[in-house]
This record gives C-alpha cells, structure tokens and sequence, in this order.
C-alpha cells in the first residue's frame, strides 16, 4: 500500500453546502414542527415475534457447546516450593554473604533521636539505660556545647512567650 503523507495534509477534506449556516435555523424550525405532526402516531413500525423472550434463554444454551474439560496451567504447590526455595536462597546469600557491621557510631544522630521519639521513651526510660559513672555532673560540665547550637535549640524548641521575662 502506497504511503500516505498525512503531516502534509492541508484540508480536512470536509465541506458544509453553500449558505449552509444562514438557512440552518429556518431548516431546525421546519423539522420541528414535522414532529409535532409526528407524536400522533403511536406504532414504532417494530414487532417482536411472539413469545420470542421465553425461548431466547433455550435457544442460546442449545447452541453452546458443554465442555467442562479444565487444565490446570501451573500448580500452586509447585509454585509455592520454588517460592519458598528463592526465598531462602535470598536469605542464605544476605546473611553469609554480608561482611559488613554496624557500630553505633555509624548511625547518625538524627537516626537516633527519631527513633527515640518515635518510641516515646520517657527521661526516666533513658536514664535506666545509663550508668552513674555515665550521669556524673562533671560529664556535663566539661563538654562545652556551643553557642550556635544552643540558639538554635532555642529558636526550634522555645516559643517567644517562653523567652519573655516577667
């Protein structure tokens, strides 16, 4: 078949008669008033033969076919073993195979606090996790924390109406 060049096409290839939409509206009126004329007749010009829908219902299964032949395609058992055989294949490659380990220096804070949050835990809750050598003042007095972040714990944890002094 010969190729068409359709992207250079041009025209639709559609026309509408001449004075087309000028006699449209007296054409509309005109087809109006026909079927005024028309609701008088109450035939459609159809007929169903008699009892045509009690016998469609025999006529239909009489020329179906009764073949109740069914092949399984795949057995679920078979899949259900090859399934379970990749899955512990997975598992035996991930847990021999993985020489990494990770300490709790390679998690990052922000790892930590959110779980931490998540989880609800209590001040009490974390204080039973550390020892007294752990809580000792002087930990606290030594480590020096820095001024930008102690403003930005304040600009992100303290409302303004906490700041105001009375």
């Amino acid at each position: 078949m010969e190729k068409k060049k359709l992207h250079n096409i041009k025209s639709t290839g559609f026309k509408t008669p001449d004075n087309y939409f000028e006699s449209f509206d007296a054409k509309l009126k005109e087809r109006l008033t026909e079927k005024e004329l028309i609701k008088d007749i109450d035939a459609t010009g159809f007929k169903v033969p008699d009892n045509y829908f009690d016998t469609l219902d025999d006529k239909i299964l009489s020329q179906l076919e009764e073949d109740k032949t069914v092949i399984a395609l795949k057995s679920r058992r078979n899949f259900y073993y090859i399934a379970g055989i990749a899955a512990s294949l997975v598992l035996m490659f991930n847990v021999f195979f993985t020489s990494e380990t990770i300490t709790i220096n390679d998690i990052e804070t922000a790892s930590i606090e959110d779980y931490l949050e998540e989880e609800d835990f209590t001040s009490y809750d974390l204080a039973a996790l550390l020892t007294e050598d752990e809580l000792n003042e002087n930990n606290f007095i030594e480590n020096e924390i820095p001024e930008s972040t102690i403003e930005g714990y304040l600009l992100d944890n303290v409302t303004i109406e906490e700041l105001i002094i009375e």
